[in-house]
């Protein structure tokens, strides 16, 4: 096995970026770096045990399509990750184990346990199944923001109970979006792999109508989230220019395969920009 094949393989920098939704729930309840870092570890482990099972099950159809990935180039071999696989698995449910004793509280465990079914029903079900993958492609990176929240107990103050919510729902409406809109995209390829997307299955002008509606719900959600009283003002600047990337990506995405790509890059600004804004907003006070 090539070590540095291994971070490519994991995907390690998105395990990352998801990781941070953990930070930004959790920081609403408490300041205690154990158990904010030791959330973080379990949703970068499973994560990572995600993007390895999703190439795991690719590994024939990327051959063809990137066979400059570990797999199919023969960096690491399909046996080595595999096992790769089960110690990322193992690593994050033993997190999970942590948080769930630090607590008292099972949900921590319950979560890290569906994360994981998840990524696996993804790769070998879901994935070929369009909408049903799509959605489950925006729950899974946002469950981040629910799972931050369990790792302190579920301490029940409304106004961050409300904000944990529109952090999921702005994250998760966006990130469905995307998928969408990359399949509207990827519609001819999908085709070679009968990949039932929306654009293929109602064509590409009725999945960008949908796409438009998830990126509406996304820009409404988070432009309510100063009103809740939560997160601090430097968030403004950072929802501001999320809605203007959002509001550009469902124009885009409404002029259907032509500017779907540009859809898509937007819809990614907006996202990343949410992500940042929310990490600023509950952290800088």
């Amino acid at each position: 096995m090539k070590l540095s094949a291994l971070p490519r393989l994991l995907r390690i920098h998105n395990s990352f970026m998801g990781s941070l939704s953990v930070i930004i729930s959790a920081w609403l309840f408490t300041h205690d770096l154990f158990i904010i870092i030791n959330g973080m570890l379990a949703y970068i482990f499973l994560a990572s045990a995600g993007n390895v099972i999703n190439d795991i099950f690719d590994i024939e159809v990327d051959k063809i399509n990137r066979p400059n990935r570990p797999l199919p180039s023969g960096a690491i071999t399909l046996r080595e990750a595999k096992i790769i696989f089960y110690i990322l698995v193992a690593l994050g449910i033993i997190s999970s184990i942590i948080s769930s004793w630090i607590i008292i509280n099972p949900w921590p465990l319950i979560i890290a346990v569906i994360f994981a079914i998840i990524g696996v029903l993804y790769s070998s079900k879901l994935k070929i199944m369009g909408f049903i993958g799509n959605v489950t492609v925006g729950c899974s990176f946002s469950i981040g923001y629910i799972y931050g929240w369990t790792i302190t107990g579920l301490q029940y103050d409304l106004p961050k109970i409300v904000t944990i919510l529109l952090f999921f729902v702005v994250s998760t409406t966006l990130l469905i979006a995307r998928e969408i809109i990359k399949g509207i995209e990827d519609v001819k390829g999908d085709a070679l792999r009968n990949v039932k997307t929306l654009a293929r299955r109602r064509g590409i002008a009725f999945a960008s109508k949908v796409a438009a509606f998830f990126l509406a719900i996304a820009i409404i959600a988070f432009s309510a989230l100063p009103f809740i009283g939560v997160v601090s003002v430097y968030f403004i600047p950072f929802m501001v220019i999320g809605d203007i990337a959002a509001f550009l990506s469902l124009v885009y995405s409404l002029k259907g395969f032509e500017t779907a790509s540009k859809a898509s890059l937007y819809a990614k600004i907006g996202a990343f920009t949410g992500l940042v804004g929310f990490l600023i907003g509950v952290i800088v006070q």
